[in-house]
C-alpha cells in the first residue's frame, strides 16, 4: 500500500497502529469484570469495536484541534500537509465517538461509554500542560480498561462475584498511563537542557507500577503472585529500568525512545491482568483447562499478539 493512498493516510490520522492496545484494554477489563469469565460474544464484540472507536475517534479530534500547532512543527501530518481536510476530520472524529456511544448501548454501557467519550474530549481540547494532559489521558485509558469491567459485570460474566482489587488495578493502569505521559511531554521540549532527570523518575514510576499487578490480588489474604503474570511484569520492567538507567545527560531523543518503550509495554499491562483475572499459576494450565483460566490464558496471548501486529500495522500506518 502506498504511503500516500487514501487509507493509509487516515490509518495514519487515526494511529491505527496502536489499535491493539485499544482492545488490549477492554480485553482485560471483561476478565476483570468476569472475574476469568468472558461474557457471550454478543455482548464482547460490541465492547471491542466501542473501545477501538471511542480511541481512534479521539486521536483524529485530537490531530483536529492541533491543526494549527501541527502546521508549524509536523507540516507533514495528515490534515497539515492537505492529505486530509479539516472539516473531514472533524466529521471523523465525531462519528467515531458518536459510533462508540452507539455500540456501547449494545453491551447496555451507553452512560459509562458516554462519561468516556467526554474524557477524550476534554484531553483533545483542554489537556495542555505537564500535568493537566497526562491526568486526562491517564483518566481516559483507565476509564477504557473500566468500560470492559462494567460491561461484564453488567452481564452477569461472573456469577454475581466480584474480584475486589480490581479498582486498584485501574488505578495502577492510571499511574502508569500518567508516568509515560509525562515522559512523552518531554519530546516537545523547548530544548534538550528542559528534559533534566525527569524521565527516569517516571519510568521508574511506570515500571512500579507494572510489576505491582501480580501483587495486587489478595482477596483471600497474602499469597505469593501466579507464575506466568509475574514473570511477564519482570520482563516487561527491564525495558523500562534500562531507559531511566541510561546514563548522561539524557535529551528529547531519549525522552522520545523511552516513550515507546512505555507504551509498547502498555500491552503487557492488560496481558498480566488477564491472567491475573483467571488465577492462571501457569501458562500450560491455562491452555489445558477448559476453564476461566484457559479464556483468560488465551486472552492474554491474544493481547500479546500485538506486539508483532503492532509493528506490521507501524509499517502501513506510521503513527507520527
Amino acid at each position: 500500500m502506498s504511503a500516500s493512498s487514501p487509507l493509509a493516510t487516515w490509518g495514519r490520522l487515526a494511529r491505527l497502529s496502536l489499535l491493539p492496545s485499544a482492545l488490549a484494554d477492554a480485553v482485560a477489563g471483561l476478565a476483570l469484570g468476569g472475574v476469568g469469565a468472558f461474557p457471550q460474544a454478543s455482548l464482547v464484540v460490541p465492547t471491542l469495536a466501542a473501545s477501538a472507536c471511542v480511541y481512534h475517534g479521539g486521536m483524529v479530534l485530537n490531530d483536529w484541534a492541533d491543526r494549527a500547532e501541527d502546521a508549524r512543527t509536523r507540516p507533514d501530518r495528515p490534515i497539515p500537509s492537505g492529505a486530509v481536510t479539516p472539516q473531514a476530520a472533524l466529521v471523523a472524529g465525531i462519528g467515531l465517538l458518536a459510533a462508540a456511544v452507539l455500540l456501547a448501548a449494545l453491551a447496555n454501557a451507553a452512560l459509562w461509554m458516554a462519561g468516556l467519550v467526554a474524557l477524550v474530549l476534554a484531553y483533545d481540547f483542554v489537556g495542555r500542560g505537564p500535568w493537566r494532559g497526562p491526568l486526562l489521558l491517564g483518566a481516559c485509558r483507565a476509564a477504557n480498561l473500566g468500560f470492559g469491567i462494567h460491561v461484564a459485570q453488567r452481564a452477569g460474566s461472573g456469577f454475581g462475584e466480584s474480584i475486589d482489587w480490581a479498582p486498584a488495578i485501574v488505578a495502577l493502569y492510571f499511574l502508569y498511563v500518567v508516568s509515560a505521559s509525562r515522559v512523552a511531554r518531554l519530546e516537545d521540549a523547548s530544548d534538550d537542557s528542559a528534559v533534566g532527570s525527569t524521565p527516569r523518575t517516571y519510568l521508574s514510576l511506570a515500571a512500579l507500577a507494572l510489576l505491582a499487578v501480580p501483587w495486587v490480588h489478595v482477596a483471600d489474604g497474602p499469597q505469593w503472585p501466579s507464575l506466568a503474570p509475574f514473570a511477564l511484569v519482570m520482563l516487561g520492567s527491564i525495558a523500562l529500568f534500562n531507559e531511566a538507567r541510561r546514563p548522561g545527560p539524557l535529551t528529547r531523543a531519549d525522552a522520545g525512545r523511552a516513550t515507546g518503550v512505555a507504551l509498547r509495554r502498555l500491552i503487557v499491562f492488560t496481558a498480566a491482568v488477564t491472567l491475573c483475572a483467571g488465577g492462571t499459576r501457569s501458562v500450560l494450565d491455562g491452555l489445558f483447562t477448559l476453564s476461566a483460566k484457559s479464556d483468560c490464558t488465551w486472552a492474554a496471548l491474544a493481547i500479546l499478539s500485538g506486539f508483532p501486529l503492532s509493528a506490521a500495522l507501524r509499517k502501513v500506518f506510521p503513527p507520527t
